[in-house]
């Protein structure tokens, strides 16, 4: 069915990036992570682009999510990230999943679970190093530790925590993390170590070239995508990766307004003068934020162009000045255009957030096309 508005996925260029992180891991194994549908760009399409790609591991926040990643026939490793409900321990477990374990009483709602089926399961334990959000506290994750360790049905295959800000340049914060979870290593006797993937790093301690946060496995799901400023990454080759989404549509209807005309709801904008108004078939409907309303632009033949009055649930207008514009011309709303580019980084700026939830928002009703 014809949509005018759909959102472009380059798989090309997603290969690309990565083999570039995989060639800065070396023989660290590589997790992407694909949650939320993977970061809005479609969950399946890209975990059987990076299956095939040899990526190592894919993370999950949900039970739900892993599952149609089984059901559609993803043999690799997947790690559910996100908080164990007990509803979920046999699905998981039905479909192979591996997942975390973050306190004693669920470590005991999955034991319960394995001793009725007679099964074992690999788990990964997640320590808080200074997120909180979920984990042990360190001085209680060895009650936990000891506690699987000592239980035959649990297979222990990882220990992990997560990174609250390392984007920043030399975060005092980062710092601590890194030293509470380097303790945690250091007291886990070598033997036992040998068997055990520990995991911390996310794209931002790749980019900044923190190797010591490596360990056994790395996390770089925005950096895959192209949603981290390689500006800065201290290994050049990370500087290639590139940006894989570009949102598009097509111009719907054209008109002249004169001079004085209010424009969309609440007229929140005037035409100063007489003007041609473009209007996209795209809105908040979709994902595309009314912040953006007299804020954002869109490009029309390889030129910027401001988009004006209120964004509408599903379109908005352009002032195209005098320029002409034609139904069914392209307009790139999120991507290059030409020589111009509007990037996730832009329209983050402008709304005061992350990249990451400029793309994780686009809805279902627009389409994603794989090129």
């Amino acid at each position: 069915m014809y949509y005018p508005t759909w959102m472009e996925v380059d798989l090309r260029q997603f290969s690309e990036n990565l083999r570039t992180i995989k060639a800065c891991l070396g023989s660290t194994l590589f997790c992407l992570p694909v949650k939320a549908n993977a970061y809005g760009m479609g969950l399946v399409p890209i975990s059987q682009a990076a299956e095939k790609n040899g990526v190592d591991y894919l993370g999950v926040s949900s039970c739900q999510e892993g599952v149609l990643l089984r059901e559609h026939g993803i043999r690799i490793p997947i790690l559910v990230f996100g908080a164990l409900h007990e509803p979920e321990i046999e699905a998981m477990l039905a479909y192979n999943l591996e997942f975390t374990i973050s306190s004693v009483f669920k470590a005991k709602q999955v034991q319960s679970h394995l001793q009725q089926m007679g099964k074992s399961c690999a788990v990964h334990l997640e320590v808080d190093t200074g997120m909180q959000r979920t984990g042990m506290q360190p001085d209680t994750f060895w009650d936990l530790y000891n506690y699987v360790q000592k239980e035959p049905c649990f297979v222990l295959t990882g220990i992990s925590s997560h990174f609250a800000m390392s984007e920043e340049p030399d975060s005092v914060v980062m710092k601590n993390q890194v030293a509470i979870f380097d303790e945690i290593r250091r007291r886990i006797p070598d033997k036992e170590k040998k068997s055990i993937i520990f995991h911390i790093a996310n794209s931002g301690a790749l980019v900044r070239g923190s190797s010591s946060t490596f360990c056994q496995m790395a996390r770089p799901g925005g950096l895959a995508f192209g949603l981290m400023d390689t500006a800065v990454a201290v290994a050049k080759s990370l500087r290639t990766i590139r940006p894989i989404v570009t949102l598009k549509s097509r111009v719907s209807f054209v008109k002249t307004i004169p001079k004085g005309a209010g424009v969309s709801y609440g007229h929140t904008y005037t035409a100063s003068r007489e003007i041609r108004i473009a209007t996209v078939p795209i809105g908040y409907g979709d994902g595309y934020r009314r912040g953006l309303s007299n804020r954002g632009s869109v490009l029309i033949r390889g030129k910027r162009f401001p988009i004006v009055g209120t964004i509408c649930m599903d379109q908005f207008m352009v002032d195209m000045g005098d320029e002409p514009a034609y139904v069914g011309e392209e307009a790139v709303l999120l991507g290059r255009q030409g020589s111009e580019e509007i990037s996730a980084f832009e329209l983050a700026d402008l709304l005061g957030t992350h990249p990451y939830e400029i793309i994780c928002a686009f809805t279902a009703r627009v389409p994603r096309v794989y090129v």
